[in-house]
């Protein structure tokens, strides 16, 4: 439309494809009928609808982390059933859905599942990926795990069925977004214990497509969506983009991506040199042509895929895997180890730069609300992170391989990354921020209050919306935690826990010695999520409502919540 859509109202679609002279829609697909399965209308609308907000008064709906087989009920269900029950009510119905890392699970896929997908790859594509063209020593190994590790440089743990090809990273995202190929499946798939999860899965599907067919929904890939520990270290970047066979995969899952996540987050970004190798690949493209590696390096070398959503407030999605920065440990403790990297910077300089470039475009401004979308939290679980930081993190500079089994990557595990988060708040001098994360399958909401050099003091939301579908925490390791969490609250005095950074971007509590500066103060203080707890570790989705007095913040974890 010529002056923009309409706002604060109520706006019905359809849709209309062709093919051979013959016309359809919608309707005649069987997807306006309210009682089909497959339907994707409400029950008192005659389309699937959307509307858009012209003040900061809204609410979003926010999670992460959804695995097929992951264990629980998946809880976009209750996104679906919200907006089933104010369906007329746009006072009271989200206005946009933040999916915000993890929506597939591509280097963890069941065995119950995984013939399936390699079959319909096949199908979908309409060829077979001949790996072996690309790295004949896949011959050498009898399964996926070991070519993952040994072929591809991997690292995940769970890769006895990771997804290589194009063709199986669409068919995940088919069977994650939508019940048309569950149709085939299901009753293929014996109803056993083991199965149970899928099942439930697979069920609820048509509440995901119906959700997605109503609701503005954007999306930000974290490292499941392509492979577990994606870019965790310098060295593991390095060691997949030297292997043939890796470097390809990572091609195939961010083509993926792009194809069902990315793209419609920023369509003005993708031009005619971007699509044009794209689209020579998809028609199966030989490996050795000059076109293949078009495609290979103009896919891997996008970067960021950090972009801003159009809502109210402004959100800026950060693209937390592509614009890292590494920085080898200051402190080594013996000669002979090779020198190891800390924590990544989650987002490097050209990161920010970009960030800030294309939020200033769409016209956000100083004193104006910010909410930032990262994958990971900037606050996490201190417990948990505390441990990591003082007992686990330091063994990597004794050659002790740590880095990806506990996945040391958080915001806090490298100081210079916190401390240029702040730099740029400072910078822009929002009103209000509020930061939406998922990837911790725990859900939390932070409060925080930072001091940063002699500037005014800056408050901060954290908002933390994790699992969907994958509750890690069950049973003693479930049991476990929570003691941890109780415990170290009996033994914090302290309403909140007070960190300063000094010059060297290290991070003390409480206090420093007199003859270190300090750069930046934070007091951090942990909400209840529920009546009993700070966190919460069953399958969530997360609800957050603005106004100008208050955002307020609620995670459904029941069917009757919505």
């Amino acid at each position: 439309m010529k002056n923009g859509f309409p706002t604060d109202q109520l706006l019905g679609y359809n849709l209309f494809f062709s093919k051979d002279n013959h016309t359809f829609d919608l309707q005649q697909l069987g997807y306006l009928d309210y009682k089909s399965p497959s339907g994707i209308v409400y029950s008192s609308l005659k389309y699937p609808s959307f509307f858009i907000t012209s003040t900061d008064s809204s609410s979003f709906l926010y999670g992460s982390c959804r695995k097929i087989h992951g264990k629980g009920e998946d809880f976009l269900l209750l996104g679906d059933q919200l907006l089933e029950k104010h369906q007329s009510d746009s006072t009271k119905r989200p206005s946009a859905l933040f999916l915000t890392g993890d929506q597939i699970y591509a280097d963890d896929v069941s065995e119950h599942i995984f013939p399936f997908i390699n079959k319909i790859a096949g199908v979908l594509m309409g060829y077979e990926e001949d790996l072996p063209s690309i790295d004949e020593r896949v011959t050498n190994y009898t399964n996926r795990k070991q070519i993952s590790k040994y072929v591809c440089k991997f690292t995940s743990r769970k890769s006895t069925n990771h997804l290589f090809t194009l063709g199986e990273y669409a068919t995940m995202y088919l069977l994650c977004f939508g019940p048309a190929l569950w149709k085939d499946i299901l009753p293929q798939l014996s109803n056993t214990p083991e199965n149970v999860d899928i099942i439930n899965f697979a069920n609820s599907t048509c509440s995901t497509q119906r959700l997605l067919a109503n609701i503005p929904t954007y999306m930000i890939c974290d490292d499941h969506d392509i492979t577990d520990d994606w870019n965790i270290t310098k060295r593991w970047k390095e060691n997949v983009e030297n292997s043939p066979l890796g470097r390809h995969v990572l091609a195939n899952a961010l083509t993926a991506y792009f194809a069902f996540q990315g793209w419609g987050n920023d369509p003005s970004r993708f031009s005619s040199e971007f699509f044009d190798p794209l689209i020579e690949y998809v028609n199966c493209t030989p490996s050795n042509s000059h076109s293949y590696k078009r495609w290979s390096n103009s896919i891997i070398g996008f970067s960021p895929w950090t972009y801003v959503a159009p809502t109210k407030p402004i959100v800026l999605c950060l693209d937390t895997r592509t614009s890292r920065e590494w920085s080898y440990c200051k402190k080594q403790s013996w000669k002979w180890i090779p020198p190891s990297t800390s924590g990544p910077e989650l987002v490097n300089e050209k990161g920010w730069t970009f960030a800030i470039t294309k939020l200033l475009e769409c016209g956000w401004q100083k004193n104006d609300p910010l909410v930032i979308v990262s994958p990971a939290p900037l606050y996490g679980m201190e417990v948990i992170e505390s441990f990591l930081e003082k007992y686990i993190s330091p063994l990597r500079n004794k050659g002790i391989p740590v880095t990806t089994s506990f996945d040391l990557e958080a915001w806090r595990m490298n100081g210079e990354g916190v401390y240029h988060f702040y730099e740029v708040l400072v910078k822009l001098d929002p009103s209000e921020i509020t930061i939406l994360s998922g990837d911790s399958h725990m859900a939390s909401a932070i409060e925080v209050w930072a001091q940063f050099g002699k500037h005014e003091k800056i408050k901060l939301l954290q908002l933390t919306s994790s699992p969907l579908k994958n509750e890690s925490f069950r049973g003693v390791s479930g049991l476990a935690l929570k003691a941890a969490i109780v415990f170290y609250n009996i033994f914090q005095t302290e309403d909140r826990i007070v960190r300063v950074c000094d010059e060297n971007q290290y991070f003390h509590y409480n206090s420093i010695a007199e003859n270190k500066a300090v750069m930046l103060t934070e007091s951090i203080h942990y909400q209840y999520v529920n009546k009993k707890s700070i966190t919460e570790l069953t399958n969530n989705l997360g609800l957050v409502k603005f106004s100008r007095e208050q955002t307020y913040h609620q995670l459904l974890t029941k069917k009757d919540e919505a």
